[in-house]
This record gives structure tokens, C-alpha cells and sequence, in this order.
């Protein structure tokens, strides 16, 4: 692997933080089991940050048709946005698609292993009005671009095209604040667990290894909560 420095200046996050003494604390095991450099793990007493939760900001019913409304007047971003909308893709993954990862057919895009943020493969449902523009622009490729989101020839810093700010300028229009690109996943997530579908079918659209990012959006769903409590007390018969 390699070693980078990490200016001590720049504030950090409880699970960064977390992550760096974990990494860190492995090292110290090594040396200490295979090396006989140390006696004792370091590491172990510190105590390690509290992690945040995290903020979830989602397009509520009044937002989300103005800022879709926005998006419509730039092509590359209406797609990227809707794609994202749909299938809860992280930014990357939705801006580096590639034709060969699409199934026009069965209407599916697959990340494959090592290009996703935890490297495992997963699967996108292609549905609704983004499936249709990406059949429409299906039709009008460049054969020689396997690229969806390409960008234009002046581009220097990417090879897909950079929606920094026509995004900025959809928000702005919509006249909403305090969002980024990530909160598309949010909004996803939020809708689908609004609309009963449960945490673990959640976390496998998103791509999580763990329940713990999906708790998030529980508290969306009361009404879910309460049908099972109702279910398990019937079951019980203490209904």
C-alpha cells in the first residue's frame, strides 16, 4: 500500500477519523505479532470520536417538480439527475456509465466489481422516463463513444461531462438551498422507504454493506412501523 499525509489542519469526520485509527491500529498489530516491533497496540487507548449520523436532505413534494422542471433544460443533466432519482447511484457511478454496462432489453445497468465505492458489483434498475431517454439517445450514439456522459473536446480535467453548473443553476431556478448532488440518493432512498419498501431491500438498491447507513431514513416510515407492531400483536393474539 502506500502512506500519504494528511495536512492536520483539515477538520475530519468521526468515521474518517475512525477509519485512519483502525488502519493504523492494524499496522501496530503487525508489527507487534510478525515483527516484534512493539510490546502493545497504541492505538487501542485511544478513544475513538462519536460518529455523526449524517444529513439526510431530500426534494420534498414541492421541490422535487420545480427542480425537475430546471433540469429539463439541459439534456446530460436531466438524465444524470433522473438516472439518479431512480436508482439511488452515486454521482460517479452514474456520470461514468458506459454503453456496455446497459441492457436496453431488460432495462438494467451493471456496476461491475472494483468500479463501485465498495467494490462490490451491483445491479441499477433502469425504469420510467430515464430507461426512455437513455433508449432515445440509444439511437443516436457515436459508435465510436462507448461513453454516455461525454465530454465535450475543450474538456481537460474529465472524460464525462461536467454538470457542476448546470446543477447550481437547476437549484438556483427551483429556488432550492442547502442541497448537492449526493441528496438525489438521499431523495431515493427517503421516497422508497416512504413508500414501504423495507431496509434491507433499500440497502441492496444503494449498495451498502450494512443496515447502519439505511437507519437513517427509518424515521420516515411510522406508519410502516406501526403496521408491523399491529401484525405482531394480532399474531400474538394481544390485538
Amino acid at each position: 500500500g502506500t502512506v500519504s499525509r494528511v495536512p492536520l489542519e483539515r477538520k475530519r469526520s468521526g468515521a474518517t477519523a475512525n477509519r485512519s485509527l483502525a488502519a493504523l491500529s492494524s499496522v501496530c498489530t503487525y508489527g507487534i505479532k510478525e515483527l516484534g516491533w512493539l510490546e502493545i497496540n497504541p492505538v487501542e487507548r485511544i478513544t475513538k470520536p462519536k460518529e455523526s449520523k449524517g444529513r439526510v436532505r431530500f426534494l420534498d413534494d414541492n421541490e422535487l417538480p420545480r427542480f425537475l422542471a430546471a433540469c429539463r433544460k439541459q439534456k446530460d443533466l436531466y438524465l444524470a439527475v433522473l438516472l439518479s432519482l431512480t436508482t439511488g447511484g452515486r454521482q460517479s457511478e452514474i456520470m461514468s456509465l458506459r454503453w456496455e454496462q446497459i441492457d436496453l432489453i431488460t432495462g438494467r445497468a451493471m456496476l461491475h466489481a472494483g468500479t463501485t465505492k465498495n467494490n462490490d458489483a451491483r445491479v441499477l434498475p433502469l425504469v420510467g422516463e430515464a430507461f426512455t431517454l437513455l433508449q432515445e439517445r440509444a439511437t443516436v450514439r457515436n459508435l465510436t463513444d462507448d461513453r454516455i456522459f461525454p465530454a465535450t473536446s475543450r474538456a481537460r480535467k474529465s472524460i464525462f461531462v461536467d454538470l457542476r453548473s448546470p446543477f447550481l443553476d437547476a437549484l438556483k431556478e427551483a429556488e432550492i438551498t442547502n442541497f448537492h448532488w449526493h441528496d438525489l440518493r438521499h431523495t431515493c432512498a427517503s421516497y422508497l422507504m416512504m413508500n414501504g419498501v423495507s431496509p434491507l431491500e433499500i440497502s441492496k438498491v444503494l449498495g451498502h454493506r450494512t443496515m447502519a447507513m439505511v437507519s437513517r431514513y427509518a424515521h420516515l416510515a411510522p406508519a410502516r412501523v406501526s403496521d408491523i407492531g399491529n401484525a405482531l400483536a394480532q399474531k400474538m393474539g394481544v390485538a
